[in-house]
């Protein structure tokens, strides 16, 4: 019986983790963090199903959360926000008032206009009829050229 090897010692017991790390976290962060090298953890990952099966889910649940905060962003939000004063005066000594305050965060076009064009087939995409025309360009171009070699 020899030794164990490091994926038993330094990952394996932190499978558990490693989801919440990838929301934080580069594969080589993740890597530092579990005291291994870079190569050794691409070298786990190609070995060790329940490794890779880790950092999928990782990055499933930070799309899913990106997704809804970029939801959340686009449809606008109420939120509360606490502002502590601290007043030092030499009859009432040290004051500490809290106060809070309900607001409200506009809607977010960008984050509107983003959503649109990936949700949204019909959603006018500037940026996709302005590649289509580059390409329909293109195919004139090389179709004259190809003409033109005869």
């Amino acid at each position: 019986m020899g030794r164990k090897d490091r994926y038993e010692t330094q990952v394996q017991p932190r499978l558990g983790e490693i989801p919440e790390m990838v929301g934080t976290m580069t594969e080589e962060q993740i890597a530092k963090q579990l005291g291994i090298s870079r190569r050794s953890f691409e070298r786990y990952k190609q070995q060790h199903e329940e490794l890779r099966a880790a950092l999928k889910k990782g990055r499933e649940d930070l799309v899913r959360d990106l997704k809804m905060t970029l939801k959340r962003k686009a449809k606008g939000f109420y939120y509360t926000e606490k502002k502590t004063t601290v007043r030092d005066s030499e009859r009432e000594g040290k004051t500490v008032i809290v106060e809070t305050f309900e607001k409200y965060a506009q809607p977010d076009t960008g984050a509107i206009h983003l959503l649109l064009k990936n949700l949204d087939e019909t959603w006018r995409n500037d940026d996709r009829e302005t590649m289509d025309l580059k390409r329909q360009r293109l195919e004139m171009e090389k179709e004259k050229n190809e003409a033109n070699n005869w």
